[in-house]
């Protein structure tokens, strides 16, 4: 078969590698366009795949508004596109604007998005060209929910399932070689169309954190905004790829960004995540409600961000728990790598298959796990 992607964000990256990789193995033709968007082009040229960057200077137009922005970008967007869209493909997926381009060209399109259309209702504009939507199970798509294929699954199961990675504790080692507890803070920049108006760490509170956790143990900091000179004694350095590593070994997380805190959920390492999405994301509030991997709190809440630090600090064998806890997630989540192949080689038989029996992708639940206790 023959397919396109289109992705536009580093974190895609790492949920459609293991596929993408087996896809081309497996003698598929394989074509990915891309933006220029933090790190994604450096990751993608880890990979020895067929690229083109559409956008090497970037799609972020400066001084003007977000929304007036957003819509020349479309245009910008779906003209490039169209450059790389003539031959003929038996499948897109995207997590953008290549929907318009399969929606004209009549050809089947899958929208990967794992936010409630209610967090991001400008995505209501993507369901309209795409012919479906694959989004975990409980997530809502709103008057698109007819097009959902419903994973059973976390995004970050795409790259952090056991059967895909294996943690390495000598990463660590480089960072913290005296074995001392640490604590990771994410920070991100909440500077994108559907971040208008959210709110999340402030620099007061990293300070005030740190006052607190470093009496315990060593502090690292990964931002995407500017850390001031202050706090850049902390700033993480290392490759956004040895990220996971740190992050399974870490005490626990504190963060305002939506995927570094699922990815520690799916982790089995505490996290406690602090902006106004709390409440908002179907997928975040499975990871919260359901295993309890992690606690979502709204910045009107500033009290019990420090009083559930102060519990994670003092909570004895927190991470043998939060293992047993991960166990049970992973008895009851798919391998999303695995069940992607199944239904990207399989289409469309498959998707008819999983959108009228959901139960069909159990197939790629494990039937047991034990944790991995080696330190490399």
């Amino acid at each position: 078969m023959k397919y396109l992607f289109f992705f536009v964000h580093p974190s895609k990256f790492h949920v459609f590698r293991n596929t993408i990789n087996f896809l081309i193995k497996n003698g598929h033709q394989v074509k990915i366009l891309i933006t220029s968007k933090d790190v994604l082009e450096d990751l993608i040229k880890t990979e020895e795949w067929d690229y083109v960057n559409i956008f090497p200077e970037g799609r972020k137009i400066k001084f003007i508004h977000p929304y007036i922005s957003a819509a020349i970008n479309t245009i910008r967007t779906v003209y490039r596109i169209s450059k790389y869209t003539h031959d003929k493909y038996d499948l897109f997926i995207t997590d953008d604007l290549l929907v318009v381009n399969g929606w004209y060209r009549k050809i089947p399109t899958i929208l990967f998005q794992d936010d409630d259309v209610t967090a991001v209702p400008e995505s209501e504009i993507l369901h309209y060209f795409t012919k479906y939507i694959l989004t975990q199970e409980y997530s809502n798509m709103g008057k698109n929910s007819h097009k959902k294929i419903p994973m059973r699954s976390f995004k970050e199961l795409g790259y952090l399932h056991p059967n895909k990675f294996k943690p390495c504790y000598s990463i660590v080692e480089k960072i913290n070689p005296g074995k001392d507890r640490y604590f990771v803070l994410r920070l991100v920049s909440l500077k994108s169309t559907h971040d208008a108006g959210k709110n999340g760490l402030t620099d007061a509170d990293v300070y005030r954190m740190i006052s607190t956790l470093e009496k315990k143990g060593k502090v690292f900091i990964t931002s995407e905004r500017r850390l001031g000179s202050a706090l850049e004694k902390y700033r993480l350095k290392v490759p956004v790829e040895k990220l996971a590593h740190i992050l399974y070994y870490a005490d626990f997380l504190i963060s305002d960004s939506q995927t570094m805190s699922a990815e520690a959920g799916v982790l089995g390492t505490p996290y406690i995540r602090y902006n106004d999405f709390v409440g908002r994301i179907s997928y975040l509030e499975d990871l919260e409600m359901n295993y309890i991997l992690g606690f979502g709190i709204k910045t009107n809440n500033k009290d019990l961000l420090f009083n559930k630090i102060e519990f994670l600090l003092n909570h004895q064998n927190i991470k043998n728990d939060w293992k047993e806890k991960r166990k049970k997630m992973l008895l009851e989540k798919t391998d999303l790598t695995d069940f992607m192949i199944w239904l990207f080689e399989g289409y469309p038989a498959s998707v008819d298959s999983v959108r009228n029996n959901p139960d069909s992708q159990d197939r790629f639940i494990l039937h047991s796990y034990v944790e991995n206790k080696s330190n490399d």
